[in-house]
């Protein structure tokens, strides 16, 4: 698997509009996390119709357009590929001791806070969307995975309001930040779970020749 790394926020939204995809880096970022936890096969270019369909108005993408995505592509999936096999090879003392990092593809600290909760409603917006498009029903949903995704709804109706304490604001939203990727790991361990009758589960983020077994 890849160890592609996520470009810059600023250079990847100058790219996107150079290419003139109506997307931000955030949303497209939080899209593709969105489907792979929900069970995207990697291997393939399954991704590239729910691309164009969302930010080229259905039309094919370019060359140059689709090597800009595959960028964002290869880093979300490489990462969650690797936390898969950890998490679903681990035992319970080793994943004690395990630190797990989901990356958000958000504005710089130094930016407008503004920005950073628009960023940030974003990705939700479209990690949530991205399940969905993979056939997500929230009726079929375990606790942990149901309380991630309401989470996270609540997180995505979120904004800055300028008549209160912009500090206090700007702690609360770091603090919030890092909550997401907790809610990103919960998805990612319950919809990677199946019926034992299942004979070849489908490890959300992972080929189906290397899936891990789990203990």
């Amino acid at each position: 698997m890849s160890e592609a790394k996520l470009p810059a926020y600023n250079v990847l939204d100058s790219e996107l509009k150079n290419h003139g995809l109506a997307v931000s880096p955030s949303e497209l970022h939080g899209l593709l996390m969105g489907m792979i936890c929900g069970g995207l096969a990697v291997s393939d270019e399954s991704w590239v119709a729910a691309v164009c369909d969302y930010a080229n108005q259905g039309e094919p993408l370019l060359d140059s357009a689709k090597a800009t995505v595959r960028q964002v592509f290869d880093a979300a999936s490489g990462e969650l590929h690797s936390m898969a096999q950890v998490l679903f090879t681990s035992t319970a003392a080793e994943l004690a001791e395990s630190q797990f990092e989901v990356t958000l593809l958000l504005p710089a600290e130094n930016e407008e806070l503004e920005l950073r909760a628009e960023a940030l409603s974003e990705w939700v917006t479209n990690f949530i969307s991205g399940m969905g498009l993979m056939g997500m029903k929230k009726a079929e949903l375990t606790p942990d995975v149901t309380d991630a995704v309401s989470a996270l709804e609540e997180i995505a109706q979120l904004g800055i309001n300028e008549d209160e304490d912009m500090d206090e604001q700007a702690q609360l939203l770091e603090q919030i930040i890092a909550y997401v990727p907790e809610c990103v790991l919960s998805c990612l361990v319950g919809l990677g779970q199946r019926p034992e009758s299942v004979e070849q589960p489908n490890i959300p983020g992972m080929p189906a020749d290397d899936e891990p077994t789990l203990h």
